[in-house]
């Protein structure tokens, strides 16, 4: 199964020193409910969709630290410890199965129960890890609750995790590409690359109007330039590369951008108050095959806090749409949940090969992952990270327009903090197997619970022609 895993230790990474205090700038789950998961540091408590299974939550922080413990705080209830751990994506990772007890060394085991609160403890790693991204995925866990998490340094005292206000206001675009969920403005706070503010063919004279409920002073922005869900996304897209900035009291400044995936700091000459304020990109890195202007993510600096303007109202909004359209097309147990399948017509034509399960995971939230084997011994591995967009929903199925990154690796690059240009042409390896992608599927409910998935390409591009799927 594409969900074992053993514990991977692939690099010895250098013990250095480390801070007292964290700073966390973007947190998000692919489960979302109330809130957006920042409450977990924040207000102190924190839940995911109650009927969510394989409820992931991903942190990326802004400076890399050195880890050698965490425990995660269910609010005192006990949850079932086969929990995946991933440190800076597939760098390092932990699968926490009970079922794989034997194979795990005892200093890595779960310590479940040794405290009133049930906490799952994990001490004592084998060495230190330089930490940039955590990846949570709770597995087979439903309606759980997060009430902390503790991250440890090598000398077993907990870092103090710096999160950014979240606080009310709106932003608006001068120009937005379609599908509008997925590059509307507001993603610029959703903490996620697989979303972002993106202009319709244009890469400058476009520009984003923020309102604050409550006048703010700015002296500062982080920016993650340009569409970093991967690196090829990245050179494919424009990015900024000067943005002119105005807003209340007559203010004007001019800001230069770098062109690098991970965050960067950008100072404003002055510091700006006032309830609006506006940036207009006058200048940009061209894209090598789109003129859209990308901007991943972004925040504030007050002087004191970072903030963000609260999206989750709007993700809200279209987390009950798509519950809606897939309603209507009976199909709405797919969503939040784990099916699998088999590509058919290959399985047809060769009876005697036995393919590897194929894996889909359709989100509410409008993002999905899909993964299999490119070959029958399963020896390589194909996934794909994408949204999707509903074009069509009726009582006989849902056609999806599928788009984003498909690899053939087990391999996936962390671009957080890497700093890489988005111009150079020697990538790391591995990339070259990576491709932007969109594709057509109809999702038909067969009647037994299962539901049958046509790829309307018939395989050109995603590497199936038709799926069975079943509930994991």
């Amino acid at each position: 199964m594409l969900q074992r895993l053993l514990i991977i230790f692939i690099l010895l990474l250098p013990l250095s020193a480390h801070a007292k205090d964290v700073s966390l700038s973007m947190i998000y789950t692919n489960a979302m409910d109330k809130e957006l998961p920042f409450a977990i540091f924040t207000k102190g408590d924190w839940q995911p969709n109650p009927q969510a299974r394989f409820v992931k939550v991903h942190m990326y922080f802004d400076e890399p630290f050195m880890v050698q413990g965490l425990e995660i705080d269910t609010c005192g209830e006990a949850i079932k410890p086969n929990i995946s751990v991933f440190f800076n994506f597939d760098q390092w990772a932990l699968r926490l199965d009970p079922d794989l007890a034997g194979e795990i060394p005892e200093a890595m085991r779960p310590q479940s129960g040794k405290n009133p609160n049930n906490n799952l403890i994990f001490d004592n790693f084998m060495q230190p890890i330089e930490v940039r991204s955590l990846t949570f995925n709770f597995e087979s866990n439903t309606n759980f609750k997060i009430c902390g998490l503790n991250l440890k340094d090598p000398k077993g005292e907990v870092y103090r995790i710096k999160a950014p206000k979240v606080i009310q206001g709106s932003v608006s675009a001068t120009s937005v590409l379609n599908p509008i969920q997925a590059y509307e403005p507001i993603n610029l706070f959703d903490s996620r690359f697989e979303y972002g503010w993106a202009s319709d063919k244009k890469a400058t004279n476009v520009g984003l109007t923020f309102n604050f409920d409550k006048s703010k002073r700015i002296e500062k922005i982080r920016i993650w330039n340009g569409y970093q869900r991967s690196i090829t996304h990245c050179y494919s897209n424009s990015r900024a590369r000067k943005i002119h900035v105005t807003g209340d009291g007559g203010y004007a400044a001019d800001i230069e951008i770098q062109d690098v995936l991970g965050s960067q700091v950008v100072d404003f000459p002055k510091a700006f108050e006032g309830k609006q304020l506006k940036f207009e990109v006058t200048n940009a890195f061209m894209g090598k095959s789109y003129k859209d202007l990308v901007i991943s993510e972004l925040r504030f600096f007050d002087g004191t806090d970072w903030f963000l303007i609260d999206p989750s109202q709007k993700l809200q909004t279209n987390i009950q749409k798509n519950h809606e359209l897939f309603e209507i097309a009976r199909a709405d147990a797919l969503l939040n949940e784990s099916y699998l399948g088999s590509n058919i017509e290959e399985y047809v034509k060769e009876m005697e090969k036995v393919y590897g399960d194929i894996v889909l995971r359709l989100r509410a939230d409008g993002s999905f992952y899909l993964a299999g084997a490119t070959d029958p011994s399963e020896s390589e591995l194909y996934f794909t990270l994408g949204n999707y967009e509903v074009k069509d929903a009726g009582k006989n199925g849902i056609k999806l327009r599928l788009f984003g990154l498909y690899y053939e690796t087990e391999m996936y690059g962390d671009c957080n903090g890497c700093g890489r240009d988005c111009n150079k042409h020697d990538l790391p390896e591995g990339v070259a197997r990576q491709k932007i992608f969109q594709e057509s599927v109809t999702i038909k409910p067969m009647g037994d619970g299962s539901f049958e998935i046509v790829n309307l390409s018939g395989g050109k591009k995603l590497p199936f022609s038709r799926i069975v799927l079943n509930k994991e």
